[in-house]
């Protein structure tokens, strides 16, 4: 099963409404990882941005009138 960060949200909400432990992707995850769980679901979605967001270049035209 692959991260992603509906994957993730839905073992916060797991923690939260229904105990202390959840298992995802192999790994065992307590209220006491909840910190881990937000820092991962943040990583997933700066990574998810940088690989969509589009390549700017900037471009000097001097003297060209503009």
């Amino acid at each position: 099963m692959a991260l992603t960060v509906s994957t993730i949200d839905t073992a916060i909400e797991a923690i939260l409404e229904n105990g202390q432990t959840v298992s995802v992707d192999g790994m065992s995850y307590s209220r006491a990882n909840l910190k881990d769980l937000y820092d991962l679901r943040d990583r997933i979605r700066q990574e998810g941005q940088a690989t969509t967001r589009p390549t700017m270049r900037a471009f000097n035209f001097g003297n060209m009138g503009y």
